[in-house]
């Protein structure tokens, strides 16, 4: 199993446990770049696609899971 395939299971599976840099890691390997970082809110872009904004949450290490449900309804995870 390769990493990409052991973070999409993670992103699955465990909502409430994803950081900023699983987020980051599987947003590039979907082909989504970092664009615009300016405090807590980091937004990805990819040609054709819609733009994509996560918010670090202050005084935790983990993305909210609303934000994390974006990303998996966005990169179409779910079948």
């Amino acid at each position: 199993m390769s990493d990409s395939e052991k973070l999409i299971k993670k992103f699955l599976t465990d909502r409430t446990h994803i950081t900023v840099e699983d987020c980051e890691r599987l947003l590039t390997a979907f082909g989504y770049e970092l664009r615009k970082g300016s405090g807590s809110h980091r937004t990805y872009h990819k040609k054709g696609g819609r733009p994509l904004t996560i918010v670090a949450p202050k005084g935790t290490k983990y993305v909210y899971s609303p934000y994390v449900d974006k990303i998996i309804s966005q990169l179409e995870l779910e079948a």
